[in-house]
Parts: C-alpha cells; sequence; structure tokens
C-alpha cells in the first residue's frame, strides 16, 4: 500500500493529490499490477491509498481521457484491455506523426538536445538497469525528440501512444528484450546521428524505419502468444 499522501498543497510545485494517485494507478497499470478487464472501484481506491474519493475520482477521470481506463456507470471503472488491433492503431498512428516530426527535431536540433538523447541512450541500455528504467529511458527518448519538435501537442499524443506500447511489454514477456535489443539500439543510435547533424531527411527515415522495426516485433509477440494471458 502507497503511503497516505500529504494534504498541504499550497506549495508552488506541490504535486496534488489527484496528481499523486494518478501517477501511482498509471504505473500500476502500465506494469499490469491492475490487469486488464479488472474493475477498480473509488472507495477501494481511497483506503489503499489513504486519500479521501475525491482526489481518486478526479485520478480516474484523468486516466479515462488518458486511454487507460473505461467508465462502467454505477459499477466503476474497467482497466482497458489490450488486443492487437490496439497495438496496431498505436504503432499506425505513430507512424503517421512522428517521423514527420522527426524533420523540426533536426532541424531545431542543438548540442543541448543531443547530449540529453545520448544521456537517456546510455539510462535505457545500461546493463544493470531495470525493465522498468529501460522502459522509461525508452519513452523518454521518443517523447524529448518530438518535444524538439516544438510541437506541444504531439508530446501529449505521443505519451498516451506509448502507453499502451509499454503496457504489452509486461502483458507479453517474449517483448520485454526488445527494448535493448541490438535492433532498438542501432534504431535509436541512428537517430540521435541524424539530429546532431541536423539531417532532416535522415532523421525522417531513421525514425519510420524504427517504428516499422518495432511494430513488428509487436506483432510477432502477438503470434507466438497467441493471447495476453488474463484478459476475460
Amino acid at each position: 500500500m502507497d503511503e497516505p499522501v500529504d494534504s498541504d498543497e499550497s506549495a508552488p510545485g506541490h504535486q496534488s493529490q489527484a496528481e499523486r494517485v494518478r501517477e501511482t494507478m498509471a504505473g500500476q497499470i502500465l506494469r499490469a499490477e491492475l490487469r486488464p478487464g479488472e474493475i477498480v472501484i473509488e472507495s477501494e481506491l481511497a483506503r489503499e491509498y489513504g486519500v479521501s474519493k475525491t482526489p481518486v475520482r478526479e485520478a480516474l477521470q484523468t486516466l479515462a481521457i488518458e486511454g487507460l481506463v473505461t467508465v462502467l456507470p454505477r459499477k466503476g471503472y474497467l482497466i482497458r484491455s489490450l488486443s492487437f488491433s490496439d497495438i496496431r492503431d498505436v504503432m499506425d498512428l505513430r507512424l503517421i506523426i512522428e517521423p514527420r516530426l522527426l524533420r523540426s527535431t533536426a532541424l531545431n536540433s542543438t548540442p543541448a538536445l543531443v547530449e540529453e538523447l545520448r544521456t537517456i541512450l546510455r539510462e535505457q541500455f545500461r546493463d544493470d538497469a531495470s525493465l522498468d528504467e529501460q522502459l522509461v529511458a525508452a519513452n523518454a527518448f521518443h517523447l524529448a525528440c518530438i518535444r524538439a519538435s516544438r510541437n506541444a501537442r504531439a508530446v501529449s499524443i505521443v505519451a498516451m501512444l506509448s502507453y499502451e506500447v509499454q503496457r504489452l511489454h509486461y502483458l507479453l514477456p517474449v517483448v520485454g528484450g526488445h527494448v535493448t535489443s541490438p535492433p532498438e539500439r542501432h534504431a535509436h543510435s541512428a537517430i540521435v546521428d541524424a539530429i546532431a547533424a541536423g539531417d532532416a531527411a535522415e532523421a525522417e527515415t531513421r525514425m519510420r524505419e524504427h517504428l516499422t522495426e518495432t511494430s513488428a516485433a509487436m506483432v510477432k509477440a502477438f503470434y507466438e502468444a497467441g493471447s495476453i494471458p488474463d484478459l476475460p
């Protein structure tokens, strides 16, 4: 059980109870600790997190907007399932959004951005990094690339799309090794090199190749597993 959330939310930059509950729940969903198809109840979550029902309700509403839970009127909230179609749709959307924006990222390249990306890569491929740390770094890499394109709306969209891919790594263990696989390492390094060179066309191409390869790995995992365990 998580420690009770303190009630002093007046300090500048203080994270609200609802934000903390949302962050905790999102982590549990992405790590598949809250399983697809599981129903959660506001009152039970409030007791678990040591808060009132109001911040829990606000957190759940945010998670519903992010697509991680579905509202069940008069019942509670359903942890959204994850199907082959979901992953296909997510990867198709990422292929539409990310490669094109990488052109702007390369044109906006700075030494600080390149160093940030190389630092993230070192974290992702650190020998003693946990799966959690590897996935956080991989997502941070993509979001840093998109953020540098100076398209603020795209950052939030890509973040939401990335949630489903991250969750799949926990639901299908066969996917787990992909985040540090040779193709992943090569792709991320090639993307950074293109950004560092300010080569817009190369950055776009490398990101498209990377997402295409990742999509193929996700599809293969589904075929090998047959289905995601514990789905209703």
